[in-house]
């Protein structure tokens, strides 16, 4: 079954960090912030981060502060083409997503990705994200080896 962000998310963003609310669905807040990623809106994803205690975890960095998350996250933006998501489960402040992720790197790569997202009083305290990322790394060590 695949599923689209819902209309509760596509809503609109917020136009200030205290729009994302106290009493936010943690689906919505998350929803959101993906619906902000996929429009490359960094600023307004960097919103639905917690400002104190965010952490993000993958298998190719982790940050400890969503303005470090948020600058990252712009830097590596240009090479974002779509996000389509195929599956989404909830479980109290717990939101998981497994978006198709379609990067341009060397032509169009798309990939199943698992993210998982703590939500606290409507912010994202903890994201985790896991995919494959032996291509990435692949990449990197061809761009070194042609470096030297």
């Amino acid at each position: 079954m695949s599923e689209g962000l819902t209309d509760q998310a596509r809503d609109g963003q917020p136009k200030d960090p205290d729009s994302a609310g106290t009493g936010a669905d943690p689906i919505a807040v998350v929803e959101r912030y993906l619906t902000a990623v996929a429009a490359r809106d960094f600023p307004t994803a960097r919103d639905f981060l917690a400002e104190q205690g965010f952490q993000y975890l993958s298998p190719i960095a982790s940050f400890s502060d969503r303005d470090t998350f948020a600058d990252n996250m712009n830097a590596i933006g240009a090479i974002l083409h779509n996000i389509q998501t195929a599956q989404r489960f909830a479980e109290g402040n717990t939101v998981c997503h497994v978006p198709d992720v379609t990067v341009s790197m060397t032509g169009y790569q798309s990939q199943k990705v698992v993210q998982i997202a703590n939500v606290i009083k409507g912010r994202i305290t903890r994201l985790e994200v896991v995919f494959d990322a032996s291509s990435l790394r692949q990449m990197i060590i061809e761009n070194e080896s042609e470096d030297v």
